[in-house]
């Protein structure tokens, strides 16, 4: 947009699950906009189907992670000679290993979050900063050696479906294997000719990818995507899972997706098998009226940084006094963020959170005098500040 605006060019944003900001300026005249009510040659939308995780769990009717509705489905697919995508939003194994006595889990050295296994490496690793160390063998707190893995990522379904269907062609689309040279755009037309028969991936697999002969998707667990700390969560679910769904039956056949997950009757889920943007636009922008959160205010994420945690919330609570004696009740916070040190470095956030007719430029040019007169002081030299506008 900005980059439009210096060559007074034209800009055409295309979306089937445009953010609620977008909506809402189309909505208030600002973008034009047009609705496509079908799909490229008039292919019908998935039928989407839930799969209760709970109830299968409790009637011992789940073969790993997979329901049986799932697994039917599955069948179903491969009796049709049909391709399968099935979606995770979480790489790796699993994402921790947990003493069954005591309860310790192994936690990163420089990262307040606890390490995922990759059994292709035999390794646990940390997704935030790389620390890697060897799985132990007992636990570190009791020396008990009862030790489990707790939930699934992309790498352990892979591993469960190829127990499943042995003779079936499995394929993994992640972060992990497509960090060498092709290798994205390799998986990629080794599923378009037929070569895999289940394709495993997080959201690499959700968006811009066109196969003919995709009859089934499989999102894994749907309760990840909407409990998450943030104001945008089923917003983003709701993007994840339609956009995953609409890789099925992208010819002339109509697709089926199988959406698994601990609350089946959940809005969101229910707004997704109805393919009812406008209906999480509604519920969602009256949320966000009522809450004041965009697109009727805008957000600066103030991050305060520093290896020593008495200095950084010492430093937060300073910035943010002084925030406050400019700024009111416009400041949120300091709030430690969802993993409170990240690199040896501890992390506090200060929202500003103001009315979208207020003055941007003025905001902006105040913060930046009390962020300097902040570090005017020789104790907080030290202490890094990120400003972050509009953060998303």
């Amino acid at each position: 947009m900005v980059l439009a605006s210096y060559h007074n060019a034209k800009v055409l944003l295309g979306s089937a699950t445009p953010s609620i900001e977008s909506y809402w300026q189309a909505q208030q005249g600002k973008y034009g906009l047009v609705n496509l009510f079908t799909r490229h040659g008039a292919v019908q939308m998935p039928e989407i189907q839930v799969a209760d995780v709970k109830k299968e769990t409790f009637q011992k009717s789940m073969q790993a992670n997979f329901t049986s509705l799932l697994i039917q489905a599955m069948e179903e697919a491969f009796r049709n000679k049909e391709q399968i995508i099935l979606f995770q939003n979480r790489r790796g194994y699993s994402p921790r290993w947990q003493c069954e006595t005591c309860g310790w889990t192994p936690m990163c050295i420089q990262c307040d979050i606890s390490l995922t296994y990759h059994k292709s490496r035999h390794i646990l690793t940390c997704h935030y900063c790389g620390h890697q160390e060897a799985p132990p063998k007992k636990c570190g707190a009791c020396g008990s050696s009862a030790l489990k893995m707790v939930g699934f990522g992309t790498e352990k379904i892979e591993d469960d479906i190829a127990g499943i269907f042995p003779e079936k062609r499995v394929f993994r689309m992640d972060y992990d294997t497509t960090r060498s040279k092709n290798s994205y755009s390799q998986i990629i037309t080794d599923f378009e000719n037929g070569n895999i028969d289940i394709l495993v991936g997080t959201q690499m697999v959700t968006k811009g990818l066109d196969f003919k002969n995709v009859g089934l998707v499989g999102v894994m667990d749907a309760s990840q995507l909407l409990y998450f700390p943030d104001f945008r969560a089923y917003e983003r679910a709701y993007q994840v899972m339609s956009q995953v769904a609409g890789r099925a039956g992208r010819d002339k056949k109509r697709g089926k997706v199988i959406v698994q997950s601990h609350q089946p009757e959940h809005w969101v889920i229910l707004k997704v098998i109805e393919n009812d943007y406008k209906g999480l636009y509604e519920s969602e922008i009256l949320e966000r009226q009522e809450f004041n959160y965009p697109p009727f205010s805008r957000l600066i994420r103030v991050t305060v940084r520093h290896v020593d945690k008495a200095l950084t919330e010492r430093g937060a609570n300073e910035l943010a006094s002084h925030l406050k004696q400019s700024f009111g009740e416009m400041i949120i916070g300091p709030e430690y963020s969802s993993v409170e040190r990240i690199r040896n470095q501890y992390n506090l956030h200060i929202m500003i959170k103001f009315k979208r007719d207020m003055s941007h430029t003025r905001i902006k040019n105040r913060l930046r005098e009390v962020v300097e007169d902040f570090h005017s002081q020789p104790a907080m030299r030290p202490v890094r500040v990120v400003i972050d506008v509009d953060p998303f």
